[in-house]
């Protein structure tokens, strides 16, 4: 192989490859996928609940709810307005603090409080605005609560909202799309174009295309991986860590791609073979889905060991030390994967000459 050639042929790929449907697909759908789960599970900038007020007579509750950090506040200059927000959805929640409100409670009264809610608020969102509203007004009458909740959390597994658990998925989506499908797909297109042969009549080998179709899967696949973890707030300290495993799971997507694109003769067929082969790439993030399914059943595809690692580090904050016998088993189907891909190029070597 020459360094020279794969350069010069990487850079034809990043020309001609980058305008091609699976290109816009893999960049396209990750990011798609996430602002959807973020917007539909949570927020992409803030999951706190949307509150407004209505203060007739300057009370200072509402400026300490302003240093909370549990809701997200804005004033109205009238009940009117307030209401018309909440009722649009622009505010989850509506308080009116009537005049004299700060005054009835130091004499010990209890003055009505109105709150408008939004239909379609979400019911935490209701329960934290109220909370937030009524430790602020227990804080300011000096009263404590009546008693002291202590909140035990049972089961042995953490339970995980449906958005942490769309995430690596989502991961899996990024790293795989464009390392598998990319190579596959380029390499299948180079072969019912007949250019393949064309190109190895030159001093290229058919290693150096290989080697330029499979860099350009793994650059993609990084970049896209590090795009989906730093979107939903996923990158922890251990960088260096993260994006080892990334780059091992982008070399790991890359392989099945040329392997694939390898024993396909036209585009079509690679095609049915993608939808094919979804289970095989996905499924460990489709078992992450389901907390009833046995944590076993996960570890039977050797994706697993590119995404468990990489959502240990980057969300659980895992060390080297607890992800060292997942780590080496990747680099054990690598190897494996390497070397095979190797026996795949001899033979298509010959197919082509």
């Amino acid at each position: 192989m020459s360094i020279r050639r794969i350069a010069v042929l990487l850079k034809k790929e990043w020309k001609y490859g980058s305008r091609g449907f699976f290109f816009v697909f893999a960049v396209a759908a990750p990011f798609i996928l996430t602002v959807f789960i973020n917007l539909v599970f949570g927020s992409l900038f803030s999951g706190k609940p949307k509150v407004g007020v209505f203060d007739m007579g300057h009370s200072s509750i509402v400026s300490s709810l302003k240093e909370m950090v549990s809701v997200e506040l804005k004033e109205y200059e009238s009940e009117q307005s307030l209401k018309k927000a909440v009722e649009r959805g622009v505010r989850d929640v509506g308080i009116v603090f009537p005049v004299n409100f700060d005054s009835l409670l130091e004499r010990g009264n209890s003055p009505p409080l109105v709150l408008y809610f939004w239909g379609e608020s979400l019911l935490k969102d209701r329960a934290v605005a109220a909370a937030s509203v009524l430790s602020r007004i227990r804080d300011f009458s000096g009263k404590k609560a009546p008693v002291n909740i202590v909140s035990v959390a049972l089961g042995k597994e953490k339970g995980l909202s449906l958005k942490d658990r769309f995430i690596p998925l989502v991961v899996l989506l990024a790293v795989f799309i464009s390392g598998f499908a990319l190579p596959s797909t380029s390499l299948a297109e180079e072969k019912q174009k007949r250019t393949l042969g064309a190109v190895l009549t030159t001093p290229v080998t058919l290693r150096d295309v290989f080697a330029a179709k499979g860099l350009m899967g793994i650059s993609l696949s990084m970049i896209m991986g590090t795009a989906v973890l730093f979107l939903n707030t996923s990158l922890s300290g251990r960088f260096g860590l993260i994006l080892l495993i990334l780059f091992l799971g982008s070399i790991m997507a890359s392989c099945f791609g040329l392997m694939l694109g390898a024993f396909m003769k036209d585009i079509s067929s690679v095609y049915s073979a993608l939808k094919g082969l979804n289970i095989f790439i996905y499924g460990p993030g489709i078992v992450a889905l389901f907390p009833q399914i046995p944590k076993w059943v996960a570890k039977v595809f050797p994706t697993y060991y590119v995404m468990n690692p990489l959502m240990e580090v980057s969300n659980n904050g895992a060390s080297w030390k607890d992800i060292r016998q997942e780590f080496f088993i990747l680099l054990g189907f690598l190897v494996f994967f390497v070397v095979l891909v190797g026996l795949i190029a001899g033979k298509t070597r010959q197919q082509e000459t």
